[in-house]
């Protein structure tokens, strides 16, 4: 039986990065009546590889996505460059309202939406982003081990900043951590870390550049060093005013879902990627997947004849 056009959406899909994809090609496979709307470059545009995914370790995730959208493009589902400004209705009756002034009506909504890295304002993180400067060791962490490495983390202090240290000190023996300041370790946490490899800058770090094997580091007092890697984390600002708008719980990680159905606690709301839960690319794909079936498997028990219902 062909759709009826002037019909709601089965599933709207907010979020075209590797979560949303994931997310549409489950709902066209699923036989379910969807779009997706995206607005602005996923999180991972900066990136030159992405690792972790099975098959396609290493490989480049602008290709990656692109690959996706090309494969999607054989489904009818279709895919809406607009921006989600606003959303109104409840399960199985919402509208979105869009920046253009359109609107879209969907039974349900998959929000991956993701979010935004917030970095210091420091010269040349920015632009060496996703390139010499890197977030996650296991993102890209086994292709510099044992190459001079180095953490830059404003406010490392205490137990916490210890152990954040050794978490990546793991990589490599050579080590260098910085931060804005002096860092405020007690002298037995010092020995601690000295002696395991890292090496303290108590000099604030003033700029990055990149060069042909990695960064070199500029720091305050007017020295300088070079590594393979910065590891900084920024600020992980969530893409979440549609979800906090809809009324969804929201917790300090991200969107609050159900972590077998990737409901939210909104009725007939899902929320995968990044803005509910993970950090990686793998995790986004599987969270995309899960959610658009389970809205897929809510839509066909809401219309059951009542004599089929448990």
């Amino acid at each position: 039986m062909p759709h009826d056009p002037t019909a709601p959406y089965d599933v709207l899909i907010i979020g075209g990065g590797f979560a949303g994809l994931s997310a549409a090609l489950y709902t066209a496979r699923g036989m379910k009546r969807g779009v997706l709307c995206t607005a602005g470059p996923s999180r991972n545009t900066a990136a030159r590889h992405t690792h972790g995914f099975l098959t396609r370790d290493g490989a480049n995730p602008a290709e990656m996505l692109q690959m996706a959208r090309e494969q999607l493009a054989e489904y009818d589902l279709p895919v809406i460059e607009a921006q989600v400004v606003n959303i109104t209705g409840e399960n199985n009756a919402f509208t979105a309202h869009l920046a253009d002034g359109g609107t879209i009506r969907a039974r349900k909504l998959i929000l991956a939406t993701g979010v935004q890295d917030i970095l210091p304002d420091i010269p040349g993180l920015q632009e060496e982003w996703g390139r010499g400067v890197q977030h996650c060791p296991y993102c890209y962490g086994w292709e510099v081990s044992d190459q001079p490495l180095a953490l830059y983390q404003p406010g490392l202090a205490g137990r916490n900043g210890v152990q954040t240290i050794l978490y990546h000190q793991k990589l490599s023996p050579d080590f260098l951590v910085c931060s804005d300041g002096p860092l405020d370790f007690t002298p037995e946490q010092r020995h601690l870390l000295e002696d395991l490899g890292a090496t303290l800058i108590d000099s604030a770090l003033a700029q990055v550049e990149g060069t042909p094997e990695g960064v070199r580091l500029y720091f305050a007092d007017g020295t300088s060093a070079e590594r393979a890697v910065l590891y900084s984390h920024g600020e992980r600002r969530l893409r979440a005013n549609l979800a906090e708008a809809l009324g969804c719980e929201m917790t300090a990680a991200g969107i609050k879902i159900d972590p077998l159905t990737h409901r939210t606690t909104v009725p007939g709301v899902y929320a995968a990627g990044d803005v509910s839960s993970g950090n990686q690319v793998a995790f986004a794909v599987a969270g995309g997947g899960k959610a658009a079936m389970q809205a897929a498997f809510e839509i066909y028990y809401d219309d059951l004849p009542a004599a089929a219902r448990a």
